[in-house]
């Protein structure tokens, strides 16, 4: 809340310089070195490959305590601008510097003239999450923490097929060990769900998928649209505890209002659900954890809601505020609603809603620094990013 606030009043501070008429735009950098040296630096800085987007923060993480997080992001075009997509990579180290630990990788890298994209999300992490239990109206007392290690290697080919459409195969692991469940009464959610709780679980399988990306830059899409239908097959051949098929659809679309001031409606859906087979726990659908791209499940806490089946909708709107596109607002409101276990029964919807700032982090990349604050029943927190968060 601090660092929210915080920023607010910089929002402020810097509002009489935000709104001088800059047809080139401005951006943190150029708030730093001052307007004697602006010329000049941005001279160079337009010559560059790579545009580096930095933001260090410190955050409370599930189980109690700080983390101190560092995101970096590096945009490029590896061909033609014109003609093909602007690529990144997110690097996100993070640590408490006790037993909390992790470093997320992932990188979406186009190749010239987009035929080929390339989708990853690697992560190494140590971290404690609560649970609830599995359905829709899971409730709040029934809370209880899993610690854990885990591992994910995602990876996806996606070959141009005809204009925006791209298709291809994908490999994707999950890998969760040293698992122990506390802080509960009675039996834990890891009892009740398993016979006998296994200390690791695994996820290893195949994938299929098909993909319509019509944004050109999906760091701060401002225009177009987008859908992933992702298949997943995890076999016991390939090391999976258990054989199951899986499948998520995910889709946004982006709404340019003004030309003027970017001002954006934007929305995002999806749908993921077990097939068949059995799943561990901690891989079954649950908020915060789509498997894709971008951060969904603002308002609410990690794993609030599990089952074998979720519906999640969101509706944002982003507005620039200042005429050099230093700083802008959005608000949000999203719902979520994991099935009645077993089931493709969605009887309880959860809302989630909130509000944030955007500051310009770079303006080559059209990269913002993202900080929302977002609440639901029960709970609130803040989300940060570099870039959208979808």
């Amino acid at each position: 809340m601090r660092l929210f606030f915080q920023l607010l009043l910089l929002l402020f501070a810097f509002n009489s310089l935000a709104q001088e008429r800059d047809t080139a735009g401005i951006d943190l950098i150029d708030i730093l070195i001052g307007k004697k040296k602006k010329e000049q630096t941005n001279k160079i800085r337009k010559e560059k490959n790579v545009h580096f987007s930095l933001f260090p923060a410190a955050v409370n993480v599930p189980g109690g305590g700080r983390a101190v997080i560092t995101a970096v992001n590096a945009a490029f075009f590896i061909g033609n601008p014109q003609t093909t997509n602007l690529s990144n990579i997110y690097l996100i180290p993070y640590t408490n510097f006790a037993d909390r630990y992790g470093l997320y990788i992932r990188p979406n890298i186009w190749l010239p003239d987009n035929i080929l994209d390339l989708t990853g999300d690697y992560r190494i992490a140590h971290f404690p999450q609560s649970t609830w239990g599995l359905g829709g109206d899971s409730q709040q007392g029934d809370e209880s923490l899993i610690d854990s290690d885990y591992i994910r290697v995602y990876q996806n080919a996606l070959f141009r097929l005809s204009g925006f459409w791209f298709a291809g195969p994908g490999y994707a692991l999950d890998y969760h060990y040293n698992i122990s469940e506390s802080d509960y009464t009675g039996k834990g959610h890891l009892d009740r769900y398993e016979e006998i709780p296994l200390p690791t679980v695994t996820s290893s399988g195949l994938a299929a998928n098909l993909q319509f990306d019509s944004r050109k830059n999906a760091i701060n899409p401002i225009g177009g649209a987008y859908l992933l239908i992702n298949w997943r097959w995890n076999s016991t051949g390939l090391g999976s505890t258990f054989t199951n098929n899986s499948l998520f659809i995910d889709g946004r679309k982006y709404l340019l209002l003004s030309n003027f001031r970017d001002h954006v409606l934007a929305f995002r859906s999806y749908y993921w659900t077990i097939i068949d087979g059995d799943v561990p726990y901690l891989h079954l659908p649950a908020t915060n954890w789509a498997p894709n791209f971008g951060i969904a499940s603002r308002g609410f806490e990690l794993g609030r809601y599990r089952s074998n089946a979720m519906l999640y909708g969101e509706a944002e709107q982003r507005l620039q505020l200042s005429q050099n596109g230093l700083f802008g607002v959005v608000g949000f409101i999203n719902v979520a609603s994991a099935s009645e276990y077993q089931t493709q029964q969605f009887k309880y919807w959860q809302v989630g809603a909130g509000a944030g700032i955007r500051t310009k982090l770079n303006k080559f990349s059209n990269t913002n620094l993202s900080i929302d604050f977002g609440f639901s029943k029960d709970f609130w927190g803040v989300w940060l990013n570099i870039g959208e968060m979808f």
